[in-house]
């Protein structure tokens, strides 16, 4: 005897398991995207400060309260100690360690993130 393969009720399991796929990754881009743009923001901050510091009026300490105040504003958390600035005659050198830890419902992603800049002074 055959039997109906359409038949009300019938769900094909691919189907299921696409969908909890799909699913899970709408989750985490819900959660990822907003800190990566914010990251990438900082980033450009960190990037223009260092191009600036040149100018006489860009000192290690405004660098630093500039990069702080970037950092507060996208609600990354980067503390004083964080920040690594060493100016030598010809060059300057600007970093920014930290971690930025990320809650998903059943776990926790702590991301360690570097941001390293190398200018040439004039």
């Amino acid at each position: 005897m055959r039997t109906w393969r359409y038949q009300r009720g019938d769900v094909p399991i691919g189907c299921l398991v696409g969908l909890v796929v799909l699913l899970a990754v709408v989750l985490v881009s819900i959660k990822v995207t907003p800190v990566i743009l914010n990251v990438g923001e900082l980033e450009k901050e960190v990037a223009t400060l260092a191009d600036r510091a040149n100018r006489r009026e860009y000192t290690d300490q405004r660098i630093l309260r500039g990069i702080l105040a970037e950092a507060e504003r996208l609600d990354i958390p980067v503390t004083k100690k964080d920040v690594m600035i060493n100016r030598t005659q010809h060059r300057i050198k600007v970093r920014v360690s930290f971690t930025y830890p990320m809650e998903f419902p059943f776990y926790t992603y702590v991301w360690n993130k570097e941001i390293y800049e190398d200018r040439p002074l004039f």
